[in-house]
């Protein structure tokens, strides 16, 4: 069997650097490590992952923790793309992901017996104690849905985003701007309303209470529902922002359903960009989550601190305003 130190000396190099260069240490140059992997790949040489893990005490494993609190499920465009390009980022990087669930034993437990060297929090409950127990224990964790403390958070600007939001509805000439905002215990629903209610601050618009309906959850039904209480007021609104693109789906449908048509009489305006905006009738003008950035952003930040690198905590990742056919000028 080919091991460390026939590499090491076909290569002209000590077995340290032989060891540096398949474990992805930044100290090796490239040329070094082209010549080493050469070779590598030449003898069919593989780093028995046990071995590997007892001399550098590192898995080269990466857990995944994703909690159902919100009811979105893995298939959700927005986490689902994040997720990938997470994973896509991590691998180029070396490692391998393992999702992570907290039955049993709870999360950290389960992340020392998998002996992960770093961990994802997709998205979780901060009031999970078995969460709690993960971040303020010593492994290394990001997340981009659950702040906390000292754990670095890489998600998209909401508060910068909503203010834009209301800035495109006003420049369409409306001025009676409502917003469904989505459940106050997750950090988009509260930065979107914060973001909604200082975008209206900033146009010179009056801020009424009775403007805000809140989605119970990020889905069509909860849009549908809240779309339905702003209709019964007695001066509605010209044009509405929605938290998510399906609850922005379901706002449409109420519309509809009250005899009236977007954007004919609202204007709607989502955020997420699903893939579902694009052929929902009318098409729907949206703000688009960078998910690829966020995801390569994440795993970035987690390696960075496994190798108790210096980073940053908070990175807000900007959207883009999508204009679609959902949204008019008010005459």
């Amino acid at each position: 069997m080919i091991d460390m130190k026939q590499v090491a000396k076909l290569a002209g190099v000590s077995v340290a650097t032989v060891s540096k260069t398949i474990n992805n240490y930044r100290e090796v140059s490239d040329e070094t490590k082209a010549k080493i992997m050469k070779i590598v790949d030449e003898l069919g040489y593989v780093q028995n992952s046990s071995a590997r893990a007892l001399s550098t005490k590192r898995s080269n494993l990466i857990g995944i923790v994703y909690s159902e609190h919100l009811h979105i499920g893995l298939e959700h465009y927005f986490f689902s793309g994040v997720l990938e390009a997470f994973k896509k980022e991590v691998e180029n990087l070396g490692y391998d992901v393992v999702f992570i669930n907290g039955r049993d034993i709870g999360y950290l437990k389960k992340c020392r017996v998998r002996g992960v060297d770093g961990v994802f929090v997709v998205t979780a409950e901060t009031s999970d104690k078995g969460l709690v127990d993960l971040f303020n224990a010593d492994i290394p964790c990001v997340t981009t849905d659950t702040p906390w403390n000292k754990i670095p958070l890489v998600y998209s600007d909401n508060v910068q985003s909503s203010i834009d939001a209301v800035k495109y509805l006003h420049g369409l000439n409306h001025t009676r701007i409502a917003h469904i905002a989505g459940p106050q215990t997750s950090i988009s629903g509260r930065e979107r309303l914060e973001g909604y209610r200082t975008g209206m601050k900033h146009e010179n618009l009056p801020y009424d209470p009775n403007m805000v309906a809140y989605a119970n959850e990020y889905d069509s039904t909860s849009g549908y529902n809240a779309m339905k209480s702003l209709l019964e007021h007695p001066n509605p609104p010209s044009a509405v922002y929605v938290v998510c693109d399906l609850s922005a789906v379901g706002a449409i449908k109420a519309i509809r359903d009250a005899n009236m048509r977007a954007p004919r009489d609202i204007s709607i305006m989502g955020f997420d960009d699903i893939q579902l905006a694009s052929h929902t009738v009318p098409s729907l003008t949206t703000l688009r989550q960078d998910r690829d950035s966020i995801g390569r952003t994440l795993a970035c930040t987690l390696i960075k601190l496994i190798n108790k690198e210096e980073v940053d905590l908070v990175t807000k990742i900007p959207c883009q305003l999508i204009e679609r056919e959902s949204t008019k000028v008010k005459k």
